[in-house]
């Protein structure tokens, strides 16, 4: 049951990547894979070229799940798109907010994010999210601030070109090089028994079934070890994690299959009820689980409403 639900979770979530294609194709949204390496750490890269002709600016609201994102703005040309760039370097910001937000995409912007599985900025930046949240109320931050290596080259190399393809692999690049660097680095201090400790259990902890007390039990670490160390590197606990994924499930569940039942939709996300479905639904999403649906549904039946 457990790996036919887990399946199903990594099914929905592909969906859903389809699903923002068609939603956001008004904001030249697509996406792109990362390569194998670092496909533990970064869950996918997104870029957005919204089009200048747009006769206002166009809000869309984003919901937690754990992760975090590094979004890279580029300036919005003054010449049309065929003329030579002006060589003006991005804006880079680090996002690590854990509560629902919408952002307004103005004419003309163009954006790329990297979008980080929990714990994926702590293993390839070095960003340890439990003392950014425990010192400032602030969630995005101007990422040149965090002193990354090679982040200045990797702007001017970004300025260079407007391909998001080519884009893409220069980003690419730079993080393999932070990874390799973050690797050596944790070998020098004879800690390599717990690399990857968190990354290796996301999988088992992310489970809309997963039972806590089972898990702790399966870990090589006392329970407090293993909380402390999972706060270090994602800034959330493991309960909190586990919750926002299943309520992550429940919206792609509703907005794929806006049929089901709500009853249906808490068993299948590993609520004990609807109830509990409800209270940890509103909390994520400050809506019911009903108005979500409904939403929904209304998007289905008029396309042309978000």
């Amino acid at each position: 049951m457990v790996l036919s639900l887990r399946y199903r979770a990594n099914l929905l979530e592909m969906r859903s990547f389809k699903r923002f294609e068609t939603e956001l194709a008004h904001l030249g949204f697509s996406h792109f894979q990362p390569l194998a390496p670092l496909r533990p750490w970064v869950q996918r890269y997104f870029h957005l070229r919204v089009a200048t002709d747009l006769p206002q600016s166009i809000e869309q609201t984003f919901y937690p799940d754990g992760g975090t994102s590094l979004h890279f703005y580029f300036p919005t040309p003054t010449q049309t798109l065929t003329q030579t760039l002006s060589g003006e370097e991005p804006q880079v910001l680090f996002h690590c907010g854990q509560s629902r937000h919408s952002h307004a995409f103005l004419p003309g912007i163009e954006l790329m994010t990297v979008r980080f599985h929990p714990g994926g900025a702590f293993h390839l930046l070095g960003i340890e999210l439990q003392d950014i949240l425990s010192t400032s109320s602030v969630t995005t931050i101007d990422a040149t601030q965090l002193q990354l290596t090679g982040l200045e080259q990797l702007l001017s190399q970004l300025a260079e070109t407007n391909q998001p393809a080519q884009r893409i692999a220069l980003l690419e690049h730079w993080l393999l090089q932070l990874s390799l660097r973050q690797f050596t680095a944790v070998l020098t201090r004879h800690k390599s028994a717990m690399v990857g400790l968190v990354q290796a259990n996301l999988p088992k902890l992310i489970q809309t079934q997963t039972s806590l007390e089972d898990f702790y039990k399966q870990l090589p670490l006392s329970r407090r070890q293993f909380e402390r160390r999972f706060k270090q590197e994602t800034g959330l606990s493991p309960a909190q994690l586990l919750q926002l994924n299943r309520v992550k499930v429940a919206r792609n569940l509703l907005s794929q299959s806006p049929n089901l039942s709500l009853v249906q939709v808490a068993f299948d996300c590993g609520f004990y009820d609807q109830a509990h479905l409800h209270q940890h639904f509103v909390r994520v999403t400050q809506q019911t689980p009903g108005q979500y649906k409904k939403r929904k549904m209304s998007q289905i039946s008029n396309p042309r409403s978000r």
